[in-house]
């Protein structure tokens, strides 16, 4: 299921927003004035999909419209609930209910609705540190944040942290989760330079840290090697252990040239050469198949099995090493004197003009963003998912804007996913205006061309 279409409507009590997807690009791009709702169209769809009704309350709209590739509808309608004492109506949003609709051909309306959130009746139900692990319970209605060392109120950590914690009603029905869950959000918001993490509880204490991204995701990568080494090595266990009894059963294989097998060979030199640059395995002696002078018919077929070993085995790296093949490939062409390089101990490795190791935190802001941003977008994201991504131009040199959509069109070719980008910048357009929706006012008053 993909996204065709979004349309809503009385946005800030102002503004009516019909946001075509650019599904065959698999890239839209919303442009406009500062204040006319592009990050906050984003929000209201990270809000629906994740089922985040608080925000959806907080955010003002009257009806928001989903429609999908399959010619379905998902209308979400905001409805006045007031109580009996309740003379006036909140400026805040939250005493309308939810309404949800959905609409699909030659079917019946579907229609569901949700009231108002009791924040204290939510709250009981489980333990939001749990949810939040930087969040630790004063009393009823205080909370200390660990990382700023703030107090907030129960209604103050639902405004900053209601993407975290649960929401689903036990009410909800089936043909409105089925609809929530078809589509997967991933939200990549302007701050991304940093990481919460934290220390499983020792006794009564827990720790929690801000750490730079960079630093997170180059730990995160090396792990991630390192879970691979580890499978390929349970994978050849088992191939080596077997590899005698299966050579002996001599069961039908298909009849390949001598020549064939050569080519073959040289195929997996050339993988063993990727693995190397990828930072799985250190440089060493290669076969060279040039000098394989004494396979013939007798020996071809022990050679066939150890052929098809060793793919099965090197398989198991054939994704990661194409993510780190592109990340690497982007990095490098951006950054100047210093180039980007990955093992699996420590992630990555970057090394100036005169090769000396720089830490990732030395890399300018910039630098980071581009680094963080692409590395989100190639080890983070599912298949198939729509991705929102909120001002990628922030700390961006002009150039960099410029070349930003050819190497997010790089990714979504490898990844497989579509793209909804909000930005202020003409150059991260550049020369793509035809995969623009410039957003206007309600009487679609003409907006200054920044072409």
């Amino acid at each position: 299921m993909k996204i065709k279409r979004i349309v809503v409507k009385n946005l800030f009590g102002t503004f009516d927003h019909d946001i075509p997807l650019n599904i065959d690009e698999h890239i839209t791009i919303l442009h406009g004035p500062n204040g006319i709702g592009k990050t906050v169209l984003l929000q209201m769809l990270n809000s629906l999909f994740r089922s985040n009704y608080y925000e959806l309350y907080r955010i003002p709209f009257s009806e928001l419209t989903v429609e999908f590739n399959d010619r379905s509808k998902l209308v979400v309608k905001k409805k006045l609930h007031l109580e009996e004492n309740m003379p006036h109506v909140p400026e805040d949003n939250t005493s309308r209910e939810l309404g949800f609709e959905l609409l699909r051909p030659s079917k019946k309306k579907q229609l569901y609705t949700v009231k108002p959130i009791d924040i204290g009746e939510m709250f009981s139900s489980f333990k939001v540190e749990h949810m939040i692990p930087e969040l630790e319970k004063i009393d009823e209605n205080t909370w200390v944040h660990f990382t700023t060392q703030e107090k907030l109120t129960s209604e103050e950590v639902m405004n900053l942290f209601s993407d975290r914690l649960p929401q689903k009603r036990k009410d909800e029905p089936a043909w409105l989760k089925n609809a929530l869950d078809s589509i997967n959000i991933c939200f990549i918001k302007t701050q991304r330079l940093l990481s919460i993490s934290y220390s499983q509880p020792v006794e009564t204490e827990r720790k929690t840290s801000v750490m730079p991204s960079v630093v997170n995701y180059s730990e995160e990568l090396a792990r991630t090697m390192q879970q691979k080494l580890a499978e390929y090595a349970t994978l050849s266990q088992s191939l080596d252990r077997t590899f005698p009894a299966r050579m002996l059963k001599n069961g039908e294989r298909p009849d390949t040239s001598i020549e064939d097998l050569k080519n073959e060979l040289k195929e997996m030199e050339q993988k063993r050469k990727c693995l190397i640059d990828a930072g799985f395995i250190e440089t060493e002696e290669g076969i060279d198949v040039d000098e394989l002078k004494e396979i013939n018919e007798e020996n071809k077929d022990f050679l066939q099995l150890y052929i098809e070993d060793v793919k099965q085995k090197l398989s198991v790296f054939d994704e990661i090493t194409e993510k780190i093949g592109l990340l690497i490939k982007i990095i490098n062409c951006r950054f100047l004197y210093k180039k980007l390089s990955v093992n699996k101990k420590d992630g990555f490795i970057f090394t100036t003009s005169e090769n000396m190791r720089l830490s990732p935190t030395k890399l300018s802001s910039g630098e980071q963003q581009e680094l963080v941003l692409f590395y989100e977008l190639l080890f983070h994201i599912e298949p198939e998912s729509l991705i929102l991504i909120d001002e990628p131009e922030i700390s961006l040199h002009v150039l960099w804007q410029q070349q930003f959509l050819r190497d997010l069109q790089a990714i979504t070719r490898l990844a497989g996913f579509d793209i909804l980008i909000a930005t202020h910048s003409p150059q991260i357009i550049h020369d793509r205006w035809d995969l623009t929706v410039e957003l206007r006012g309600r009487d679609n008053e003409e907006i200054p061309d920044s072409r």
